[in-house]
This record gives C-alpha cells, structure tokens and sequence, in this order.
C-alpha cells in the first residue's frame, strides 16, 4: 500500500470516531451511483483511445430511451489525439496532467477533498477537455476511481467527446418527481461517466436542490474522486451552485486569449478560497521550459527511439 493510500486509510478512520474504529456501513440510498470492486495486484491494462465498445464494460440499464444500457464505442479520431491516453498524445500533455493529479492527490490528503469543478471564465477555455483528460489520468495512470460528470446541462459536451447518445443524464435525474437510480455509462474498470442528460433552459433550480447535493455526497461516499465540468463561471450562475456543494474548484484560463480581468472577476465571484488551482490551458509548447527535456526523455528525439 502506498503512502497516499495508507494516508486516506488512517484519515478515514480517525475521522469517524476518533477511535480509528470504521463506522457502520451507511444504509443504501435511492441515488447510489454503481460503486466499483477494489482490485487486488495491478490494475486493469491502459484505457487505449481506441478502445472499442465489444471490449468496454457495459453501462448501467436505462441509459437509452429503448430500455437498453448506453455502451461507449470508443474516442473519435479527431477527439482521440488531444487526449492522454492518446497513443500520439505528446509527453509533455502527459506529464503536466500527471503532475495536475498528484498535486490533487497530496491535496486530497491534506485537505480530505473528494469533489472539485472545472470551470473557466469564458466559453472556449478549454474546461471541458480538462476535464475529461483529468478524470483519465486519476483513472488511468494512478488507478482511482473516478466518477465524471456533465453539469453544464445548457451546453453539455462530455457526451460528444466520448461518442454516446445524451438521452438520459443528470437532469433528468434532478427533474424526477422520485428518486431513481443514476444513468450513467462505465468507460472503464475505473472511470464511470454521468451525462449531461436533456437540456434544461433553466438548470438552476436543479442544480440548487437537495437531490443535486445528495448525487455529489452519495458519489463521493462510493468514489475516490468526482469531477465536474460546470458551465463558465464569469457567464453563468450555474457554476457557482455547483461550486458550493464540492471541496474546491479549478479554474481552467486559455494563454493569450482569456482576459486578465475576466479570470480576476471570476475569482472573486466565486470565491478566491475555493479555488484550489489555475490551469493554464493550450500554451505554445515552444515557450514551456523543459520541453524539450520530455521529448529526449521519451526518446522522441533520440535515434535509439
């Protein structure tokens, strides 16, 4: 067991009681998201951007509006080669999502965090795609049990990006008139996704509820991190809701286009102290420091291949 992992072990413990006795399991909730098996030894073989849907783990039932469970098929080609687990995907977006995820991770320790939003100042910074290549490298490369969720239920895009259909979601989960179990489709062993769902002209009402907040507990209680990709914050409100029932915030800034006092602004709107983080999104590689360390380092430069 690693240190991180031994962490959490004993906070989780000494948070209960303050005996470090584990407390009774909690009683099964009308909202229960599929909770994964842990696995002993290593974990399941690299999620491939071209994965097919005969070889991913069928979804949940009642994704589709036939009574059939949604299945992923796979990344588009043109979606595939912006992603980490790409297999043209450069180190360099590699390592600086792995470094953005160990920093998660040693923040997770410190700070007990389980839920964070991704979100931006203004529409194209890129929030989206954060969000989904950070839920791939927990996934992926550190083996944590990752729930993705689409919360920008007017403009959602996570369903375009892995492929599927966007019949059922959360907003139909938070206009319900009963509890019902989630509609959510498993990418992998480890990463699970929760669409956006129909759109709603106006989520906030939603968003705003106690079923919203019982989604966030319950799957934070059955995963180790849930991330969503929130509307932007200097346009909409709807981040703001979101923001208030997780552990902390990124906000997501596109180099050489978001406007300083547009990321001022949002900061503080928000809340300066419930941002964990900046990303600074889609910067020229040739003015990054180190990377052309990367390149030799993965021998991409190199002869020896």
């Amino acid at each position: 067991m690693g240190r991180i992992d031994e962490a959490l072990r004993r906070a989780n413990l000494d948070a209960s009681q303050g005996t470090g006795a584990e407390t009774p399991a909690p009683a099964p909730s009308p909202w229960e998201v599929e909770q994964h098996e842990d696995r002993e030894g290593p974990g399941p073989a690299r999620l491939q951007a071209s994965e097919l849907a005969s070889d991913a783990p069928a979804s949940r039932p009642a994704a589709g509006g036939n009574g059939r469970p949604e299945r992923w098929n796979g990344f588009d080609a043109s979606v595939a080669e912006r992603l980490v687990v790409s297999d043209g995907a450069g180190p360099l977006l590699v390592e600086q999502f792995r470094s953005l995820a160990a920093t998660l991770l040693r923040a997770q320790v410190e700070r007990q965090l389980k839920s964070i939003i991704v979100t931006s100042a203004a529409p194209g910074d890129g929030k989206s795609y954060v969000s989904l290549n950070l839920a791939l490298t927990l996934s992926d490369s550190y083996r944590r049990r990752v729930l993705l969720i689409d919360a920008d239920l007017r403009r959602p895009s996570l369903h375009v990006l892995f492929g599927i259909r966007n019949t059922r979601g959360l907003s139909d989960a938070l206009t319900a008139k009963t509890d019902e179990t989630l509609a959510t489709v498993q990418i992998s062993d480890s990463l699970t996704l929760l669409p956006a769902g129909r759109l709603a002209p106006n989520p906030l009402g939603g968003l705003s509820s106690g079923r919203m907040k019982r989604i966030i507990a319950d799957a934070a209680s059955r995963f180790d991190w849930v991330i969503a990709d929130s509307p932007p914050v200097g346009v909409l409100a709807d981040a703001h809701l979101v923001s208030e029932m997780v552990d902390a915030a990124i906000l997501v800034v596109r180099a050489g286009v978001t406007r300083f006092p547009d990321v001022d602004a949002a900061a503080s709107s928000m809340g300066r102290e419930r941002i964990l983080g900046i990303v600074l999104n889609a910067v020229d590689q040739a003015e990054i420091r180190g990377q052309g360390y990367y390149h030799h380092y993965y021998g991409r430069d190199s002869k020896k291949g």
